[in-house]
């Protein structure tokens, strides 16, 4: 047979098994039961059970016994293996294993010791023609033993959540027990896979390779964690290929894989712990790991189901004999595994209904005794017709158990505690920032990019979510003194030494903290520095000399006159609050009321930043970090507004925040500073939001809490209602406070709920007639409010527009404000 006549029964075999895979799969999936069973069943269906059977001469020319050819597709297969475990490891949630510890630990002890001695006693009494070598009984034995104490957590996964017990206590309670089945199991498959290589029991290779996985294990929940999730971040912001990070999960893969070859123990386990590793990083995108599953499911899943179905032989049914032993593995099979785990969950404190349950879900081997088996043909550990068994056994229970356990699983009543419990996480899956994976903070030199990094460093440290504090080179620290002691702690610090001073403080905060109390102050400490340190990264570059137009056209600087030489004399910090109207009178009675105002640039310094080259390094050094997966912008610049030539009125941010808008479609908090803000970063907060009953008010309300929480700051939620109160008509306006309508009284109590799910104490305002903007600014100079954030939501045209509302909010501030763009 000539290379290229292999090549095409090579690419026939994979063509047959992806298509009927697929379509048989979408028929089990149709009828409720996992896709993989169809696989198999495509498998089974192509080989000499059935297609064998009608075709003999057809199924022998696309399924040759030829050796070479048989490699091929074996070699596909074991790819396949690789990343289906690979896949296992990613789902795993070790955080679940350790919040239902007890009742997992007793359950999926229970459930694999009892089966395991079963599996064990029935290798030991099979007859010899059922095994490969009769004179390695013992490594068959403790394979068979290790194969029938495992579940399929996909299956059971894929049940709980199609039945929405995902988040039910006993849904949680089966899934942290088959998660824990799973990890042993292939712990003690790679081992036992290790003695079957080896072909007999050599204790110097056996305490080598028992040694050596122990080792393995914890490097790689202690180091390996770390470094895995520094070489994706690293990845991923560094290569600018297609798809550099899936490229990185692949060769973790392989490099662990090879790994634990080398230890004598099944590649399996390198694989399984590469997933469990890659699936804790930070930085693990819900698109990356639809790339890797698509890539998954869609070829090397069908393959590997429909090579293992090809050696499944039906023909062994035929013989009574054999008919009644493949009864008595699945009556074995069963009656451990449900004894096993019941016994195990009521140890466990789990009620009679509970532990039925438990040990129903737990009675589905499914995909994973299709690998295991497939490993244990593969060394010569099982026999074809002991495969069979296996597979058969396998195709039984997960098929009965579906319809079973979701009889089981209603018949747990719903318990008042965990009726709260549900509703608290429903609340919270509709929340913004908890749904945010990273944080790109991109900031300048000016007041702006300093209180940024600020705001930055408290969200990052409270929430724990993977921040980059994109900022120029460090400034040199003032050598004044006076502007030393008015900078205050954050005196000469560049941006990211800023955020993580934030981030040090908040980290402390982060709800759930032991020991934290609303009211009173956390002093940090190292273990908060370093963990702030955790979810703060820092990318410098030349400063710009203004504020970057990302590559989607440019912006119009302003050319606005700049103020006379005695306003422009004054010795001022060069942070100008963008957006304030700079006429001398206002500017003097500001002064005269001791609020920091900047002066305008002088004609000397607008000649001088006219001589500078354009930032468009800069500028496509953002737009290329925002390509590489950010969930929230974060950004403080300080330079002019934009010129306007039409008839709507630019809104008074700096220039580039429309391009920054339309180059990134998530989140944006445009920060502006002033006041003590502008010269003291780190100075206290009072912080006002408005709240309207829209998302992006929600939005807005929600950040708010969020640096309440961190910064121990007051928090005030203001809404201004549409209603008319009695007098109002015939009087002069001035806010009034009103008794809330239904409506109102919902929206309040929502945010009374997310604050109190922060730990933040939230007081409200209910202001009634008049202009929005009015009392606003009524409640900032009355509430002697600092920070205002505002919940916007852009329109987009020939320039930004957040509403008259906000433009006035923004021309006429008295404090800090934060835009939230969401």
């Amino acid at each position: 047979m000539h290379a290229g006549h292999g090549t095409a029964i090579f690419f026939t075999q994979l063509l047959l098994l992806v298509l009927v895979g697929r379509l048989l799969g979408e028929v089990m999936q149709r009828l409720r039961q996992p896709a993989v069973m169809g696989q198999l069943l495509a498998g089974v269906l192509l080989g000499p059970s059935i297609f064998g059977a009608l075709m003999p001469a057809w199924q022998h020319a696309v399924f040759p016994d030829n050796e070479a050819q048989k490699k091929m597709l074996d070699a596909v297969s074991e790819l396949g293996v690789l990343l289906l475990l690979l896949s296992t490891g990613l789902e795993t949630d070790l955080g679940l294993v350790r919040r239902m510890k007890r009742m997992a630990i007793f359950a999926s002890a229970g459930g694999m010791l009892i089966p395991f001695a079963c599996g064990f006693a029935l290798g030991w009494h099979l007859p010899d023609n059922l095994l490969p070598h009769p004179e390695a009984r013992l490594v068959t034995s403790l394979f068979l033993g290790t194969a029938l104490s495992i579940s399929s957590v996909k299956v059971v996964a894929m049940v709980i959540r199609e039945v929405d017990y995902l988040r039910r206590n006993i849904g949680q309670i089966i899934l942290a027990a088959a998660i824990l089945d799973d990890t042993t199991g292939w712990i003690v498959i790679a081992a036992i896979a290790g003695l079957g290589a080896s072909g007999s029991v050599d204790l110097g290779h056996l305490t080598f390779s028992l040694g050596g996985t122990l080792l393995f294990i914890v490097l790689c929940f202690t180091v390996g964690k770390r470094a895995v999730a520094v070489a994706i971040r690293w990845t991923n912001d560094r290569f600018t290929v297609e798809m550099p990070v899936l490229s990185a999960i692949l060769v973790i893969t392989f490099v662990l894989a090879l790994a634990t070859d080398r230890l004598g123990v099944h590649t399996a386990l390198g694989a399984f712990m590469a997933g469990v590793m890659i699936g804790q990083s930070p930085i693990l995108s819900e698109q990356i790991e639809a790339q890797l599953r698509g890539l998954i499911v869609a070829l090397f899943a069908p393959v590997f189901f429909g090579v293992a179905g090809l050696s499944v032989d039906l023909t062994i049914l035929l013989d009574w004999r054999m008919l009644g032993l493949v009864a008595g593995l699945i009556l074995i099979a069963s009656i451990g595994k449900f004894t096993g785990c019941f016994i195990g969950g009521r140890l466990g404190g789990m009620s009679s209904a509970e532990a039925l349950a438990l040990a129903t879900g737990m009675n589905a081997r499914g995909s994973t005794e299709i690998i295991v088996a497939s490993i244990g043909l593969s060394l010569g550990v099982l026999s074809k017709d002991l495969f069979t068994m296996i597979v058969i056994m396998a195709l039984i229970t997960t098929l009965i158990m579906p319809p079973v356990l979701r009889r089981a699983l209603v018949r747990i009543p719903l318990s008042a505690e965990e009726k709260a419990r549900l509703e608290k996480e429903a609340a919270e899956e509709k929340d913004f920032l908890p749904n945010v994976e990273r944080i790109l903070t991109a900031v300048d030199g000016s007041a702006n990019g300093r209180f940024a990094a600020w705001i930055a460093g408290l969200t990052a440290g409270v929430r724990g979510t993977l921040t980059t504090v994109l900022a120029p080179a460090p400034a040199p620290a003032p050598t004044d003194d006076s502007a030393a002691v008015d900078a205050g702690e954050c005196a000469g610090l560049d941006a990211y030494e800023i955020a993580l001073g934030a981030a040090t403080h908040a980290v402390s905060r982060a709800p759930g903290t032991p020991g934290v109390e609303e009211d009173k102050p956390v002093k940090p400490s190292e273990k908060a520095r370093e963990a702030a340190r955790l979810v703060l990264r820092e990318r410098t570059g030349k400063a710009p000399q203004k504020t970057p137009e990302l590559p989607h056209g440019p912006v119009k600087e302003s050319n606005d006159k700049a103020p006379d030489d005695e306003t422009s004399s004054n010795n001022v910090p060069k942070h100008e609050p963008v957006g304030e109207a700079h006429d001398d009178k206002r500017v003097s009675e500001a002064k005269e009321e001791g609020e920091f105002v900047a002066d305008d640039p002088s004609d000397t310094a607008r000649e001088q930043e006219a001589a500078q080259p354009e930032s468009s390094d800069e500028a496509v050094r953002i737009s290329d970090e925002i390509a590489k997966g950010y969930g929230f912008v974060i950004a403080g610049f300080d330079a002019p507004g934009e010129e306007s030539d039409s008839d709507v009125p630019p809104l008074p941010l700096p220039t580039g925040v429309l391009p920054l808008t339309k180059a990134f479609d998530g989140a944006i908090a445009i920060v502006l500073a002033h006041g003590d803000h502008a010269r003291q970063p780190d100075a206290p907060l009072n912080i006002l939001v408005p709240v309207s009953g829209t998302d992006y008010s929600r939005h807005a309300a929600e950040l708010a809490i969020t640096l309440a929480r961190a910064a121990n700051a007051p928090v005030t939620a203001l809404h201004v209602s549409a209603r008319v109160a009695p007098g109002m008509l015939h009087r002069r306006w001035r806010p009034r406070v009103l008794r809330p309508d239904a409506a109102e009284a919902a929206m309040l109590e929502n945010l009374h709920s997310l604050a109190e799910r922060n730990g933040v104490k939230l007081r409200t305002r209910l202001l009634a007639g008049g202009k929005v903007d009015d009392a606003i600014l009524h409640q900032i100079h009355h509430g002697k409010h600092n920070l205002l954030v505002l919940g916007v939501q852009p329109r987009f045209g020939d320039r930004l527009n957040f509403g008259a509302v906000s433009h006035r909010l923004l021309e006429e501030r008295h404090c800090s404000v934060i835009v939230l763009s969401a």
